[in-house]
């Protein structure tokens, strides 16, 4: 079988290999590689971040950039991945393809969803909209009004004193 990367080098054996991706384009690249008929891997976590002021969970990759796939040796024609949309190219060193052990993407695979919050509690915030604009806080806890909004209660010292305020989520940022 041809390898992937150099033509005329003969691969090792079938496995788990990895896929750079273009930047964002890890969704696209599975979608397309499956759609040729690959068996594909792409560990995701689950993120909190803000679309439009509002707090949103999607679905992130695990390892920006890169994604696995499977590859049988003389099954599998390795040459199309180079010309898949979203694909930049098989990561390899030395010239080979780089092989994962099947218990790494088993033990990935097996692992619960994670979930990365967009802010967690006792986290300096600077506030960036409103009339507190420019002071920094101390999250105490995130919540949602009755009608849905994300609204984080803050610590910020106000007339000398330690005062707990109530803001939009969109209003704050992680501290510098």
């Amino acid at each position: 079988m041809i390898s992937p990367t150099k033509p005329g080098q003969h691969a090792e054996e079938s496995g788990w290999y990895v896929v750079y991706t273009r930047p964002r384009q890890e969704a696209r690249a599975l979608e397309n590689l499956r759609n040729q008929g690959f068996v594909c891997f792409l560990p995701t976590l689950s993120a909190e971040r803000l679309r439009g002021g509002r707090q949103v969970e999607i679905a992130e990759a695990l390892f920006p950039r890169y994604l696995f796939v499977y590859l049988e040796v003389g099954r599998s024609n390795w040459s199309t991945i180079r010309s898949t949309r979203g694909v930049v190219k098989l990561v390899e060193f030395g010239g080979v393809a780089a092989r994962i052990p099947e218990a790494f993407i088993s033990a990935l695979a097996e692992q619960p969803t994670q979930q990365k919050k967009l802010f967690e509690v006792g986290e300096r915030l600077k506030v960036i909209d409103g009339p507190f604009v420019g002071i920094e806080t101390e999250l105490v806890r995130l919540y949602r009004t009755s009608d849905g909004e994300a609204r984080v209660i803050v610590l910020m010292e106000l007339l000398m004193r330690p005062q707990q305020v109530s803001l939009p989520v969109c209003a704050v940022r992680k501290a510098a």
